[in-house]
């Protein structure tokens, strides 16, 4: 069963039993993110919301797109809904973080 790592009103973000891959739940949408796409998504939607944060957009209207794992997808996102994704990656990520130094510590 897969151990949530971190939730918002938007989705959650899970690691795989196996600590293989994460499980990014968001609106309707699942994604299995490895490692190093966490990294890249969080780039990405970190450069998006600063972007569009001091812009005059409305919090609610999807006009904000992201690009999918594969060329022909695009995922559309409000200004709110942007900065709730960026919740749960940078979440996840320094939860993933921490375990890492915890267990670095404890194999010492």
């Amino acid at each position: 069963m897969s151990r949530c790592l971190h939730h918002n009103t938007l989705g959650c973000i899970a690691m795989c039993p196996g600590r293989c891959c994460l499980h990014l739940y968001f609106g309707n949408v699942g994604l299995r993110l490895l490692p190093h796409e966490l990294r890249q998504w969080r780039a990405t939607v970190a450069e998006l919301c600063s972007h569009h944060a001091l812009a005059t957009l409305d919090a609610e209207e999807r006009c904000i797109s992201l690009p999918g794992p594969v060329d022909s997808q695009v995922f559309l996102f409000s200004l709110e809904e942007l900065f709730l994704l960026h919740d749960l990656l940078v979440s996840a990520a320094l939860l993933l973080e921490v375990e890492d130094i915890l267990a670095r510590t404890v194999r010492r």
